[in-house]
């Protein structure tokens, strides 16, 4: 800094010299030896071609009261005298005016040596003038006159030419001023060869056209800076600086105006020079003190008051006044220059060192403003580096500002480079808190799920609303956090695109599948309006259903009531999906940045949820894939997002070459392995190459397999051709019926243990695996799959398969072992006492317990069902067996629907049958009724036990529904049910009421179905 006030002042030292020493020269120019003498100049040795023009200075002729020309020169003598020019009429007159007014003529012989074309060129002949050149008539400006009364004044330069003959060439002036300034030849005019004297001109109009050019060119800039940067009002002062005084130095000196305003009269222009400069002074001061920021003190204020009081006298005041008050302007541009040399200082004592930009505009305004008055007072011709002056000085401000901007790029970059690094630590700080929520998140999640999902100990009504809630929240903020998690991977550019072959039905469908497991609102209807047909996209399968996700989500959210509609259609080579709401609608100026993070439409008011990444989201998404997103909308109508895609060029064909290739008919016969193996397992994957590994590994595991290629053949397989596998090989998305679906299919057939199923996905978002589950998956793997991954959960679902099989067949060795002593006591008694009375009731009694025994020790596991007439042979036996004994104390009532069969696990009614006999009738002491009936419902068969017995308490009931009863009996019959067929017991009962246990088969296991 100190180097830089070095260097300023140095400059400022140098232009001071080299001002002081321009004035010098200009006041005091070197003297001419030819001067004018009696009316006479001798030219004679003055050489124009080398020396160029002639200034006339000297003693003119000079003709008071009389307007003469060259005729009344040749008629005869006329008296007059001798005047000294340049030089004003001011107390120079005869006349009584004092104040220089009147008319006269000036009079000059030039005597040549040579004969050329002359020019004269004349500035402020004042304020009329008529020439004349060896008696032509050359014109001159305004209108010289005797009297006041045909009197028009003019200050505009002159310029004439005249043909002269070597000898003598006479010059004729007429003057005449009555008004506005006083009169007189106070400018010598120049003479000389008509080049010299145009050169001499057109130099003159080039400098004052480089003036005016520069100051208004760069009053335009400045006035373009300002409307960008409208809190620098130092921008606007400066600009209209400029202009002021470039509209000043194009009306005085050769007085550019005249040439684009031929009619602009002297009194306008008159005015003009005297408020221009004042109006230059002003605005400078102003934008010194706008710039510096300094206030406006009381010296400032009652400048600014005296300025403008002083503008309005001239406007007011009539021109010949005019003059008087210029003192009153010089004073007013003295204490300009004091007001802003203080605001300089101050600003440097607080520091602001970039002032002494402000100080050289000052110093060369100051040079600028004595060279105009000096000009003005003394009447001399403007000398060349004054054109330097005004461009130096809106140079030294062009500095100023390009070091202020040179200043705020320096503060932006570093203000740039600190929001960066902030900008990074946000988003650390957001992916960091963001993994951190995930974890409780999901806790959350889960345990409100856990919560609402449990029967046995149900929440009340209210709490259960709460909870709802709360889960809700839950998934919603979830649900942030995995957007903010995606939208950090893009910004990163570490999301990958996987471009495949994608069926734009199936991931619909799935996606409205996962959004219907809990509805964000249920007044609103989900439509999929697809075409039937519709060509395969080229994208990756996992971001398409995440855009769809976003936008179906989206719309639901912002409508209140009606349909969410998804629809396509084909635009050339790119598929068009488009989601129709009818919502509110979004204003029209609020659409453009509707795809920005963190933006929601404030017409919405406190509808909007979250933090409006969804949207930007997917419009992000579908660019990565070649894609683009588009949003109209209506208020109050609804709204409309439209997102393309490419479509697979060759995916028909592509698809036809790889079902030939490795699937070369449709399978009649799943593809085998027919050799025996402890496991078997059914393997369904619409991908040749998936298949082909898949059969490997589960070859070289030792398993047997049954291979398909698609949803329908894996449902045929398990129908038609007898398949029963003990796993469950599943491809989530496939073409047609997809996974879910066939997930679903099997779970009506067969429970979680009696086929489990792992399903297969590339996706590993919440939703797939929320569906796989919610569909009767019981574990599912992420594709491209590590194959020891792969084998370990193979095997843990077979562990699974086995461990439950083994528990089953323990309960069921147990079941059978629950002929307790007791029983055969009394049967072995009954059947003493029989042979003494009856010998053909011995006889049936005998038979019916055979029959008893029979089935309780020659039922096997490996019969998984049998005909429900079977399992009523052995409950016959046994009521008739136990009404032995019980006598007229046990009734039994049997109401079995005509042609009812169902097929059923062993040992499942006659368990039942006898925990109401024992446990419900038999310590009653009056007995009972026994009932059993079947019959067929909608959704299965439907086996009734009701009996009228002391009936069960409540945590006795509580503990059967939830397994933690002692007994093996209605236990071991429930999940059993459950295992195998997917259905279970419904138990109703009370103290001293009796019981009623359903036994619900699904329809799937009836035998006639």
């Amino acid at each position: 800094m100190v180097r830089k006030n070095a260097l300023l002042l140095g400059m400022i030292g140098l232009f001071v010299i080299v001002t002081i020493v321009n004035v010098v020269q200009w006041l005091s120019p070197a003297t001419q030896a030819e001067r004018a003498s009696g009316g006479l100049l001798n030219a004679t040795h003055w050489d124009f071609a080398e020396r160029g023009v002639l200034s006339l200075r000297g003693e003119w002729e000079f003709y008071e009261g009389k307007l003469l020309g060259p005729e009344d020169f040749r008629a005869g003598r006329i008296e007059g005298r001798s005047v000294q020019v340049p030089g004003g009429w001011k107390n120079k007159l005869a006349s009584s005016d004092k104040k220089g007014y009147g008319a006269g003529t000036y009079r000059l012989l030039v005597r040549t040596d040579e004969e050329a074309l002359y020019s004269m060129r004349a500035k402020k002949i004042r304020m009329s003038s008529r020439i004349f050149m060896n008696g032509v008539d050359l014109g001159g400006n305004g209108k010289p006159a005797l009297s006041a009364d045909g009197f028009v004044a003019s200050n505009a330069p002159f310029f004439g030419t005249v043909l002269a003959d070597s000898g003598t060439v006479e010059i004729i002036i007429q003057v005449a001023s009555f008004d506005y300034l006083e009169g007189g030849l106070v400018q010598p005019p120049e003479f000389g060869l008509t080049d010299d004297v145009m050169k001499r001109r057109d130099d003159s109009k080039l400098a004052d056209m480089i003036q005016t050019t520069i100051l208004l060119g760069f009053g335009l800039y400045y006035a373009g800076m300002f409307r960008q940067w409208r809190r620098e009002p130092h921008l606007m002062h400066f600009c209209l600086f400029c202009l002021a005084l470039g509209l000043f130095f194009s009306i005085d000196n050769e007085i550019l105006a005249l040439d684009f305003l031929p009619g602009l009269t002297f009194p306008w222009l008159q005015k003009m020079l005297f408020l221009l400069p004042l109006f230059s002074f002003y605005f400078f001061t102003y934008y010194v003190y706008r710039y510096l920021k300094e206030r406006d003190n009381v010296f400032f204020t009652w400048l600014r008051r005296l300025t403008y009081a002083y503008l309005a006298t001239i406007v007011l005041l009539p021109n010949r006044y005019l003059v008087s008050f210029l003192d009153v302007g010089i004073a007013i541009g003295a204490a300009a220059f004091g007001a802003m040399l203080y605001a300089v200082f101050r600003s440097r004592s607080r520091g602001n060192h970039s002032s002494h930009y402000i100080m050289l505009g000052i110093f060369f305004l100051f040079v600028s403003w004595l060279y105009a008055h000096l000009r003005y007072q003394l009447a001399l011709d403007n000398p060349y580096y004054m054109v330097v002056t005004p461009a130096l000085l809106v140079l030294s401000q062009a500095l100023l500002m390009s070091d202020e901007l040179q200043l705020s790029y320096r503060r932006s970059e570093r203000l740039s480079q600190r929001l960066l690094r902030y900008d990074r630590q946000k988003d650390e700080f957001l992916v960091k808190t963001s993994h951190e929520l995930r974890t409780p998140l999901h806790g959350i999640v889960n345990l409100s799920q856990a919560l609402l999902d449990n029967r046995a100990i149900p929440l009340r009504a209210e709490h259960r609303d709460n909870v709802h809630m709360l889960h809700l929240l839950g998934r919603r903020l979830a649900g942030l956090v995995h957007d903010i998690l995606d939208l950090n991977r893009i910004r990163h550019g570490q999301l990958l695109i996987r471009t495949t072959s994608v069926n734009l039905g199936q991931s619909v469908r799935f996606v409205m599948e996962t959004l219907s497991i809990s509805p964000v609102n249920k007044e609103v209807r989900l439509v999929n309006a697809l075409p039937a047909k519709l060509p395969l996209l080229l994208a990756d399968e996992n971001r398409v259903k995440q855009i769809l996700y976003n936008l179906l989500e989206n719309g639901l959210k912002f409508t209140k009531q009606g349909t969410v509609t998804l629809s396509a259609e084909r635009r050339g080579d790119e598929l068009a999906v488009s989601v129709t709401d009818t919502g509110r609608g979004i204003p029209a100026h609020e659409i453009a940045g509707l795809f920005q993070p963190f933006v929601q439409s404030e017409a919405l008011g406190q509808v909007g949820e979250g933090l409006g990444l969804g949207l930007s989201i997917a419009k992000q998404l579908t660019e990565l894939q070649g894609g683009r997103l588009e949003a109209e909308s209506t208020v109050g109508v609804g709204s409309r997002f439209t997102f393309t895609l490419p479509i697979d060029p060759a995916s028909e064909e592509a698809a036809a070459a790889v079902v030939e290739e490795a699937l070369p008919l449709p399978l009649a016969v799943p593809m085998q392995d027919h050799q025996t193996a402890e496991f078997h397992l059914l393997i369904v994957d619409d991908e040749p190459s998936n298949l082909k590994v898949l059969i490997d590994e589960v070859s070289s595991m030792g398993y047997g397999y049954a291979a398909v290629g698609s949803g329908e053949e894996a449902l045929e397989a398990l129908r038609r051709h007898g398949i029963k596998p003990d796993l469950l090989l599943l491809d989530l998305m496939m073409p047609g019926i997809s996974g879910l679906d066939v997930c679903r299919e099997i779970r009506r057939l067969q429970g979680l243990a009696e086929l489990p199923i792992l399903m297969m996905t590339a996706s590993g978002q919440t939703g797939d695996i929320v569906a796989s589950f919610a569909a009767g998956a019981n574990d599912i793997v992420q594709k491209p799959f590590e194959l020891a991954e792969l084998r370990a959960r193979v095997q843990s679902l077979l562990a699974m398969k086995s461990s439950s099989e083994r528990a089953v067949r323990r309960e069921m060795d147990l079941l059978q072992a629950q002929i307790t002593p007791h029983f055969l006591y009394n049967s072995m008694n009954a059947l003493v006492g029989l042979s003494y009375k009856d010998v053909d009731k011995l006889r049936e009694t005998i038979h019916h317990l055979s029959t008893y025994l029979r089935a309780k020790f020659t039922f096997v596991f490996s019969e998984e069902l049998v005909p429900f007439e079977r399992e009523m042979e052995l409950v016959k036996a046994y009521l008739a067996i136990e009404q032995l004994r019980f006598g007229s104390r046990l009734a039994v009532e049997i109401e079995i629907e005509a042609g009812f069969q169902c097929m059923l696990p062993p040992l499942t009614l006659q368990p039942i049958v006898e925990n109401a006999v024992r446990h419900g009738i038999g310590p009653k002491a009056s007995g009972g009724l026994l009932r059993i009936a079947a019959c067929r419902r909608d959704d299965g068969a439907e086996i009734t036990v009701n009996d009228d017995g002391v009936g069960i308490g409540e945590e006795l009931l509580r503990a059967l529904k939830e397994g933690r009863a002692g007994g093996v009996g209605v236990g071991n019959v429930n999940r059993r049910l459950q295992l195998v067929c997917g259905g279970g017991l419904d138990i109703r009962s009370g103290n001293g009421t009796g019981t009623l246990i359903k036994l619900q088969i699904p329809e799937a296991k009836k035998s006639n179905g």
